[in-house]
């Protein structure tokens, strides 16, 4: 019989990895806020007890309602710490089917003007909490729209983001530079017509991809100023082009 560890913040280890895993999160085997998360969206969505422990109830459902794994497949010690046996691949739903409902806009909330890259977001995000970072395993959003309307792939889109509490696990991020005034501090639509051009032909092309989904200003799902713009101005523009968003 497999056997079904109990793991919850602060675990670590392979069993952590392979709960990340099923729940389409990025496995750096770390039971961190956004793993919490994930399990309570998945355990309120499955009518198990939403408390971001998962544990015998949790696994099974992942393993032979949501992922279709065979049970024999994934065998983990009863301590946590050693995966005795992986997934087989050819029996988990393909990542690309992760069920996208929502698609919330960003800004980055960095200084009219001012470029910045993926790359230097990534590392925001990705440095450690006592050095003024966010301390996550990768950037938060899946989409960077640059100031030239360039648009870069940030988080896989597969993998669930980082960009909007509550919402990650079904939800796309896109953000676009900028946000604030030229002095970085008042919130401003700062976008260039390049960039809202470019975030129009995306969300076109998202919502093509993920029939149903409706499309969200961060600002409607927290208490936050971003994206710095009315989010109805980007539905009407939408919704002329026929989206049901």
């Amino acid at each position: 019989m497999p056997q079904y560890p109990t793991i919850r913040q602060p675990s670590r280890g392979p069993a952590v990895a392979a709960l990340q895993r099923l729940l389409h999160l990025q496995e750096d085997g770390i039971f961190g806020p956004l793993t919490c998360e994930a399990v309570k969206q998945y355990q309120t969505a499955h009518r198990l007890t939403p408390d971001g422990i998962c544990g015998p109830k949790t696994w099974k459902m992942l393993l032979s309602e949501e992922c279709k794994v065979r049970k024999s497949e994934l065998t983990i010690a009863e301590d946590g710490n050693t995966l005795l046996a992986d997934v087989d691949p050819s029996t988990v739903r393909p990542s690309t089917r992760r069920r996208i409902t929502e698609i919330i806009v960003h800004c980055t909330a960095t200084a009219d003007g001012k470029d910045f890259t993926v790359k230097e977001i990534r590392q925001w995000h990705t440095m450690p909490v006592s050095k003024g970072g966010r301390g996550w395993s990768d950037i938060g959003y899946h989409y960077v729209i640059y100031r030239d309307g360039r648009i870069l792939s940030g988080r896989d889109p597969n993998i669930s983001g980082a960009h909007c509490l509550d919402h990650n696990a079904q939800s796309l991020g896109i953000a676009y530079v900028g946000g604030l005034d030229a002095q970085g501090k008042i919130p401003k639509d700062t976008r260039t017509d390049a960039q809202r051009k470019s975030m129009l032909a995306l969300l076109r092309r998202l919502l093509a991809m993920h029939p149903g989904a409706k499309v969200y200003g961060h600002c409607e799902l927290a208490s936050k100023a971003c994206p710095s713009f009315n989010p109805d101005t980007l539905r009407d523009e939408l919704r002329g082009m026929g989206f049901n968003c």
